[in-house]
């Protein structure tokens, strides 16, 4: 919280918004559906997109998981598509459990 709160220049309301809007997000959707469909450069991108959303609200317990993610991706080698659909299912519980808990703010 004091990482995210610290971005939004201490501006407690501000930040809260950019919070309660996260779950509107559609990054971590549409990185399933890529993975799903073997379309590497689009999960790349989706994974860099959450990750950034994720290091300016300070959600630690899924920016981590999610730039190493991001990570795996970034050489585009189709060998690794196993690999990254299975860091994806482990990734999408903490995801769900994080915009449960933004939504109820």
């Amino acid at each position: 919280t004091e990482l995210g709160l610290s971005r939004a220049g201490g501006a407690l309301p501000l930040y809260l918004r950019f919070l309660k809007r996260f779950p509107e997000d559609d990054s971590f959707s549409k990185l399933l559906l890529a993975l799903d469909i073997g379309d590497l450069s689009s999960a790349f991108l989706c994974a860099h997109t959450l990750k950034g959303l994720c290091a300016q609200l300070g959600i630690t317990a899924l920016g981590e998981p999610v730039s190493e993610l991001c990570e795996l991706l970034r050489p585009l080698n189709p060998a690794i598509l196993p690999s990254a659909r299975q860091m994806a299912e482990r990734i999408q519980p903490v995801y769900v459990r994080i915009c449960e808990s933004l939504c109820a703010l």
